[in-house]
């Protein structure tokens, strides 16, 4: 698993052979860093500059490029739509899926997120009988949750989870900047994939804001945010966090290396990722919803 590089500080950045150049604006150290040793180059300091090579090298190297606001809190990301082979015959692939497959990729995208959502209350939150709850309501989802599954359990999971108190939103109370802090991490890296694979993100599952040009990457998130919610939940929850500072924005980065189920094998949720956008192109591709492969949480065996 290659390393995320969180700049906290002033830095110029640089290239230098096959390496980042990091020279810090105060003290004047430099430090280097191989491409090949990056997934994820934050910066988080807005007195950080860099050259034009370290965008180009990055765009090449497929190294997320992710720029944060004031509050260090992800607000641009780079990534590149150019060069890549197949993009017509990619955007062809996902105009032309019918809506039957539509429904049925979003039916196991909502499944596999009930899911983790019931196994996140079992086995992080002590809560055995609302995670069979929701196990339970995983198989009721319809084609195209048109039954609303989803809304559903999240009201039975955010309520057991953070307690009945707790409002999922934008709000700006510790637990949900937490909760929109390690989805930005993890909507960043599904755009990173989709652009590489030459995926128009416009073009949602499920998703179809007119104003959102990332409904797919909002789709394939789905099955993924329970893996965020373990980390908020023990990080920010447990230890009852009354401010989201710079110590709990860099507690959430290591959910690049958590560890997750996908296709009946352990990875890390970087390289699930990445299984599940090459997963879609076979399924838009057939037609078909049967190839998708989405993530899971380890359960006692595995």
């Amino acid at each position: 698993m290659k390393d995320v590089i969180y700049v906290e500080h002033g830095h110029f950045v640089t290239v230098k052979n096959d390496s980042l150049k990091f020279r810090n604006l105060i003290t004047k150290e430099e430090r280097y860093i191989l491409f090949d040793d990056v997934e994820v180059l934050i910066f988080a300091n807005q007195r950080c500059s860099l050259s034009h090579t370290v965008i180009q090298q990055c765009l090449v190297r497929q190294v997320t490029l992710l720029f944060c606001d004031e509050r260090q809190s992800p607000i641009a990301q780079l990534t590149t739509d150019y060069g890549h082979s197949q993009r017509l015959k990619r955007l062809r692939s996902q105009i032309n899926v019918t809506t039957r497959v539509k429904d049925r990729l979003w039916r196991k995208i909502v499944m596999a997120k009930i899911v983790n959502q019931g196994n996140c209350l079992r086995y992080i939150a002590d809560a055995e009988e609302a995670g069979i709850e929701l196990r339970n309501l995983s198989k009721e989802v319809t084609e195209g949750d048109r039954n609303n599954r989803e809304a559903y359990a999240a009201k039975i999971y955010f309520y057991t989870l953070f307690g009945e108190g707790f409002k999922r939103g934008r709000y700006d109370d510790p637990i949900n900047s937490g909760l929109n802090y390690g989805y930005a991490l993890i909507r960043a890296l599904i755009r990173k994939e989709l652009a590489f694979h030459g995926f128009e993100p416009s073009i949602g599952i499920h998703h179809e804001s007119a104003e959102n040009p990332y409904n797919l990457s909002d789709d394939l998130i789905e099955a993924y945010r329970p893996l965020v919610d373990v980390l908020v939940y023990e990080n920010l929850f447990k230890t009852k966090c009354d401010a989201f500072e710079i110590s709990e924005k860099k507690a959430l980065l290591k959910i690049f290396f958590e560890k997750c189920v996908i296709d009946g094998g352990v990875t890390t949720v970087t390289d699930a990722i990445h299984r599940t956008v090459e997963s879609l192109i076979s399924c838009l591709e057939k037609n078909s919803s049967a190839k998708l492969l989405l993530p899971y949480f380890i359960e006692e065996g595995q």
